[in-house]
């Protein structure tokens, strides 16, 4: 791409294609990378105006003729459509530095020369720019960096000829000029670089580019520095900081009052004197006076008069001493003899004397500007404030990390990973993160890291010239919180014990007080930060090592269990408030908090899983999850939910959490045929039969349909409740009786459960019930072959289901749809949905995303199939097998049962269909066995389905006996290859209890257990 469009042959050399449209195709997919793109975006890229009738044909003719002379492999096929295995510009837009100038001998001429213009020569030609520009960059300062400017100058030349205006650029060239000797050149570029600017903009060159040419005009007429007085030069790098001081750099030139204000250690005053010295030539004095000696307000105006050098006359005068009265005035006309900048540093225990006299000094002194270092801001008029973030742990920090362990002890083994982990646990504190390094003198890596779980002792010892409070972690900390109120220091200590930040009504639940005013002390003091969770709901948080102080300080004074108590108190009383509101869709905003808390309380079961507040945290988890459709989660925490199922609840509140949790939680093990689902039905068999359990839904869920082998008592429970006076609760009861309705194959009475369910949820508002009835109605309808019935009802459904945030359903929802389109004929449209199911990521873990997955390729396979296209829908069904989704998912026996007919149909010789026939067999026995009188009938007769398809050839009399079975189990019809396998079977009635026994042995008989392998 880097050139003229040309392509690997066969040959081992490279040619061009033949003719425009195969180089487009090529383009588009080199721009794609290495996901591809599919055949719906290939058709935008390549006829973006008129597409061919047949864009899939018109595309697979492109793909055949590039193949045709490409070395094998190149162009390879994809779910969705294709993708290129490597490009040039690939390569070029991932090289590092070390590879930079290899990357650069890539171009081959104008990238794009021999394209049309359009879109995607555009997109190559920007792309390849910014990678040609960003390499020149790369290799110039890395050969900078090597001390090989005369290497650098041609590489930085051409950078500056691709970004005449660009600041940066030109600071590099004149650098590696001038480091080569040649400062005249290097004042030429700058002088040049000053012309372009003023021609084409009308303005002055960057501020950091002026001053690196007064710098060097310096060394040429070797002038008298400007006055700079207590400021430091640094004996090292500072790493990670170029934005922050950029922004000072603009920012305390424009404002007469700036100030850094962040967390201790996080290195204000490290940028305060960089940033002085770098604003040199702004001012022509920097007086830099340091306020940590000061001991008491009336010290401040004593320490800065020093500064600035207005001593009072009597010299042997002690700061407790009353100031004399001539030390304002000769402060001010010190200040007021030239421009200058005041740098007051460490504020924050002296803040209001600092803005005190600020505001004076800033008031009689109208040529002085103010600089200023603290943990809290002056809140004064007209006050600028820069905030510096903690530096992100795998770039800046870890590069700080890695300078200051290989300083303190050349030749350290650094594990890249680990350094990450040891910054992120470190919070991004540069001064922690130095600390840290300096121990590497005595310790490898993973020691350190394993010894950072009492950071606090580790984290000591650092710049023997540095402040006390700055030698190490803790002293850092602990000259915050002398700051604070007795109150807000009790405050932060108490808000440690959660985990993953909290909100204003937590704060007020765990300190028993309305937590306004000392929240706000908090953040003032740079203690806790606060952002939005949600539009109009704060959320505070600690930094790690702020909170891991806190827990310290609690364990050793002896207010860590009682700390814990609250916590958990609050815990119970979030759950149980939010739990009637949530499955019911009442209160939108149950799901969001829920949500929100999902990390705290999974801390709390992390705990302890036996706890009465982890009871009831893993109730609303479930229930949350369940909500959301994420059932891998749920799985997650069995183990946890078989711990605390083992201590009886303590509460009636507790037995009731118990049973929710377990019942959701086993029957999620039953339908993944966890191996853990034995031992939950046992645990919430025990915990069933309690005398204080009370009646209420999850009960009689788990008593009489869980754990009752007669399936007829557990329908006749739900019949009783389905007339429960709580509406909430019949609901919820047609709903289940509908689920088992249809895993038993009874599907019209299924039908009519799930529309009693929606009038009762339309009335009371019950939105996400309402909701997820309709989707199971469309649902049915489409396994029903009701295809534009189901489309009309997932449509309207899709429409109102986004607002609720349940991405899982929204999922379910689009594969209904692309699948009830494919149904009735509307091919395209079904392909581009199932491209954009295929295309999508959602919350749910890994089983949750193979099971999409499948679906998604399912589909597409299906596409190809009803189109013909034999070798691109073998491909795809073999794509489908090969997706390791959880051996019971029943999205995977779907669809292994719709690849076996589908292989029959496409004329796959019969041979070929051993292999898949006997695993999909052995697999429903195995499913089979486990759920036995739960067994899920459509989904199992759809696989009985495909084996029957497989078998016909062989052993006609034998696959009409599993084709009855399966219509009697309600095979699902709309996975189009199972349909086709139906047609023409007369319907059956479902099979009844004795279901799963009736599929086991007629899987077992000898002509089904030969099956068309002979």
């Amino acid at each position: 791409m880097l050139g003229s469009v040309r392509a690997t042959d066969r040959s081992g050399g490279d040619s061009a294609p033949a003719g425009a449209m195969p180089r487009r195709l090529l383009l588009a997919l080199a721009l794609a990378g290495a996901e591809g793109r599919s055949v719906g975006a290939l058709t935008d890229d390549l006829w973006p105006d008129d597409p061919p009738r047949n864009p899939r044909a018109a595309i697979q003719m492109l793909v055949s003729r590039v193949r045709a002379t490409a070395a094998d492999g190149l162009l390879e096929s994809t779910v969705t459509g294709y993708r290129v295995i490597a490009s040039d510009l690939a390569l070029a837009e991932r090289a590092g530095a070390a590879g930079a100038e290899e990357a650069l001998a890539l171009w081959r001429g104008e990238p794009g020369a021999d394209l049309d213009q359009d879109a995607l020569a555009d997109e190559l030609l920007e792309r390849a720019t910014r990678a040609r520009v960003r390499l020149l960059r790369l290799a110039g300062q890395r050969l900078l960096d090597e001390g090989r400017p005369a290497a650098a100058v041609p590489l930085l030349e051409r950078l500056v000829e691709a970004l005449p205006l660009d600041g940066p650029a030109t600071a590099l060239l004149m650098r590696a000029a001038a480091d080569d000797g040649r400062v005249d050149a290097a004042l030429g570029a700058f002088a040049a670089h000053r012309e372009r600017v003023a021609d084409a903009l009308g303005a002055d060159p960057d501020p950091d580019l002026v001053r690196l040419n007064t710098a060097l005009l310096r060394t040429q007429a070797s002038p008298t520095s400007a006055e700079l007085v207590g400021v430091r030069a640094a004996t090292t790098p500072l790493l990670g900081r170029e934005p922050d001081l950029v922004l000072l750099g603009t920012t305390v030139p424009a404002h007469r009052l700036t100030s850094i204000v962040g967390t201790g250690g996080l290195g204000k005053t490290r940028l305060a004197h960089e940033t002085a010295l770098r604003l040199a030539d702004r001012y022509e004095r920097i007086v830099f006076a340091e306020l940590a000696g000061a001991q008491e307000d009336a010290d401040v105006e004593l320490v800065v008069g020093a500064a600035v050098g207005a001593r009072p006359v009597q010299r042997a005068r002690r700061l407790a001493e009353v100031l004399p009265p001539d030390l304002p005035t000769r402060t001010r006309e010190a200040l007021a003899a030239r421009r200058t900048l005041l740098v007051l540093d460490n504020c924050e225990h002296v803040v209001d004397a600092a803005a005190s006299l600020t505001a004076d000094l800033l008031g009689a002194v109208p040529g002085l500007t103010v600089l200023t270092t603290s943990r809290v801001p002056l809140l004064l008029p007209g006050e600028a404030v820069v905030a510096p973030r903690p530096l992100d742990a795998d770039t800046d920090a870890a590069a700080l990390f890695i300078a200051r362990a290989t300083a303190a002890r050349p030749g350290v083994s650094l594990d890249l990973a680990l350094v990450e982990r040891v910054c992120s646990r470190l919070d991004g504190l540069p001064l922690a993160i130095e600390l840290a390094a300096a121990r590497l003198r005595s310790m490898a890596l993973p020691e350190l890291d394993a010894r950072l779980a009492d950071r606090f002792a580790v984290l000591v010892g650092g710049d023997r010239t540095a402040p006390d409070r700055h030698r190490t972690l803790l002293a850092v900390i602990e000259w915050s919180r002398r700051l604070l109120s007795p109150a807000a220091a009790d405050a932060l200590t108490a808000l440690a014990v959660f985990p993953d930040g909290f909100t204003a009504s937590a704060a007020d639940a765990l300190l028993g007080t309305d937590a306004a005013e000392l929240l706000t002390e908090l953040v003032d003091q740079s203690l806790l930060t606060v952002g939005e969770a949600r539009p109009g709901r704060s959320r505070y948080r600690m930094l790690e090592t702020v909170r891991e102080y806190g827990l310290r300080e609690l364990r050793d004074t002896g207010r860590l269990t009682d700390a814990l108590a609250r916590f958990d108190a609050w815990a119970v009383r979030f759950a149980r408030a939010t739990s009637p509101g949530l499955l019911a869709g009442l209160d939108p905003r149950a799901a969001g908090a829920v949500a929100e808390e999902e990390e705290t309380l999974l801390a709390i079961v992390r705990r302890d899983a036996r706890t009465e507040a982890a009871v009831a945290a893993l109730a609303l988890l479930t229930e949350s999850w369940l909500y959301r459709g994420e059932f891998e989660p749920i799985a997650g925490v069995l183990p946890a939910l078989l711990e605390a199922g083992r201590v009886p609840p303590a509460s009636p509140d507790a037995v009731a959490e118990t049973v929710r949790a377990l019942a959701i939680g086993t029957s999620v093990a039953l339908i993944a045929s966890s191996p853990e689902a034995l031992r939950a039905l046992a645990l919430l068999r025990r915990v069933v039969r309690r005398a204080d359990v009370s009646p209420g839904f999850w009960t009689v869920f788990a008593r009489e349909l869980l754990l009752s082998p007669d399936f007829t008592a557990g329908v006749g429970a739900l019949d009783a409740l389905s007339a429960d006076p709580d509406p909430l609760v019949a609901a919820f009861a047609l709903m289940m009786r509908s689920q088992l309705a249809e895993n038993a194959g009874r599907l019209d009475a299924a039908l009519d459960d799930l529309t009693a369910a929606d009038a009762i949820t339309t009335r009371h508002g019950y939105t996400w019930l309402r909701h997820l009835g309709r989707i199971n109605i469309a649902s049915l309808r489409s396994q029903r072959g009701e295809a534009a019935a189901a489309l009309a009802v997932a449509l309207r459904t899709q429409r109102e289901i986004e607002e609720l945030g349940v991405e899982t359903d929204v999922r379910q929802l689009e594969w209904l749809v692309a699948a009830c389109r494919l149904s009735i004929g509307e091919v395209d449209e079904a392909e581009r949905g199932f491209e954009r199911l295929a295309e999508s990521r959602g919350r749910g873990g890994a089983e949750d995303e193979a099971d999409n997955r499948v679906l998604a390729a399912a589909g597409l396979a299906e596409v190809a199939t009803v189109r013909r296209d034999v070798p691109l829908a073998l491909a795809r069904w073999d794509e489908v097998l090969a997706i390791q989704a959880r051996s019971g998912s029943p999205w995977r026996l779907l669809a292994a049962g719709g690849a076996l007919a589908a292989r029959v149909e496409l004329g796959v010789p019969v041979a070929d269909l051993a292999v898949p026939y006997r695993r999909l067999r052995t697999r429903l026995i195995a499913v089979a066995r486990l759920q036995s009188a739960r067994i899920d009938a459509p989904v199992t007769g759809s696989g009985l389905v495909g084996l029957a398809a497989a078998l016909r050839p062989v052993d006609p009399e034998a696959a009409r006996g599993l084709l009855r079975l399966g219509v009697a189990l309600a095979a699902r019809r709309d996975l189009p290859s199972v349909a086709r396998a139906l047609a023409g079977v007369a319907p059956a009635e479902p099979p009844g209890p004795g279901a799963a026994a009736r599929v086991i042995a007629l899987l077992r008989s000898p002509a089904v257990r030969r099956g068309p392998g002979g």
